[in-house]
């Protein structure tokens, strides 16, 4: 399912009444090396292998949580999540959800920063942010090649140990992934990855 189509379900579901936030949604994706809409079409194409029963009219907040968690991003800065959460709530906010769905939603995207996970929806969420570890190694050196046009404003001295950093801590790990299906499928090709991307930095 392509992004806009994705958010519209969610929206409807939600509040179909309010004008769309899809443009300025898809604005705020727009430009970035990785952090895009295509990071959200991969996400959503992973989505139904891991569970059918986070469909779009059946949890909202769970999509509304997916499409807005890097709808603020920017390379070095440590409140991306935070942000962006704050942006998903003033959307639920104004389509009149409960405070309760606010603050789940709200943890959803935080869920993405940590890459722990407390519910099944976040595994879900954390898992699906994380399927792009487990691409084939070509795919793979795309995306790290994409990380860094992101940080393109480090230069290496400051780049590398910080990336090293971020590899070793999944490396580190017991597993990456929380959902056993995800485990089953892409534990052992994103290891892989990591340690392949750590030799050559």
């Amino acid at each position: 399912m392509k992004p806009a189509d994705y958010y519209q379900a969610c929206f409807e579901a939600l509040s179909p009444e309010l004008p769309s936030e899809w443009e300025h949604i898809a604005n705020a994706y727009h430009g970035r090396a990785y952090h895009n809409l295509n990071h959200l079409e991969e996400m959503l194409g992973h989505l139904p292998g891991l569970s059918t029963s986070l469909a779009p009219a059946a949890a909202p907040i769970f999509g509304i949580a997916l499409v807005y968690h890097d709808i603020v991003y920017r390379a070095g800065r440590k409140d991306n999540e935070a942000r962006s959460a704050d942006e998903a709530v003033a959307f639920l906010q104004k389509a009149h959800a409960s405070k309760t769905d606010q603050a789940r939603c709200r943890q959803l995207i935080m869920a993405t920063k940590t890459h722990e996970a407390a519910t099944e929806e976040e595994a879900v969420l954390v898992d699906l942010d994380l399927a792009v570890l487990a691409r084939d190694p070509a795919n793979y050196d795309l995306y790290a090649q994409n990380v860094r046009k992101e940080f393109r404003l480090f230069p290496d001295f400051l780049y590398r140990p910080g990336r090293k950093k971020a590899l070793r801590h999944f490396l580190d790990k017991p597993f990456i992934y929380h959902g056993e299906t995800a485990r089953s499928q892409w534990e052992a090709p994103a290891r892989a990855n990591l340690e392949r991307e750590l030799s050559a930095l």
